[in-house]
């Protein structure tokens, strides 16, 4: 695995930028994420429509690279995730590894049914993702591995 997207309405930890960052052995990730200081981690909620045109923004950058990809992360939390799923469900269930946490995760799985995604890495993490997010990112890029895949 040599490029892996990391897509958030939230953040990826406290201080890793947005776009494409160079790894060890030529790793590549690219970040999408929300750089105004909204989300969970600063206790802003963005609330879930912005969640929703975030994600479609994130979206719109992200299809100008999936070729380049051979794995996409993507944070789903408690609302908006519905956009998500659909969006994912355009992309082979092997590329996609989603970050979820455990609230409304009955929900979740049945979102994941219907778009079609039970074959999909999952992780469960804390609210908002932002640490697991920024541990898997660390792990990629030094180690090459990702968990859940």
């Amino acid at each position: 695995m040599k490029s892996v997207a990391f897509v958030t309405y939230n953040a990826v930890g406290n201080n890793t930028p947005n776009g494409w960052m160079d790894g060890l052995d030529g790793r590549r990730a690219f970040v999408l994420q929300n750089t105004k200081g909204e989300g969970s981690l600063k206790g802003k909620p963005i609330g879930e429509q912005n969640r929703r045109e975030q994600l479609e923004q994130f979206w719109k950058e992200l299809q100008l690279v999936l070729p380049e990809l051979d794995q996409i992360v993507v944070y789903v939390g408690v609302a908006g995730s519905e956009r998500a799923f659909a969006l994912a469900s355009e992309l082979p269930p092997s590329k996609i590894t989603f970050v979820s946490c455990t609230c409304s995760i009955r929900e979740k799985e049945r979102m994941l049914e219907e778009a079609g995604l039970t074959d999909v890495g999952r992780v469960i993490c804390e609210c908002g993702g932002h640490h697991t997010l920024a541990k898997m990112f660390d792990q990629f890029m030094f180690e090459g591995t990702l968990p859940g895949r």
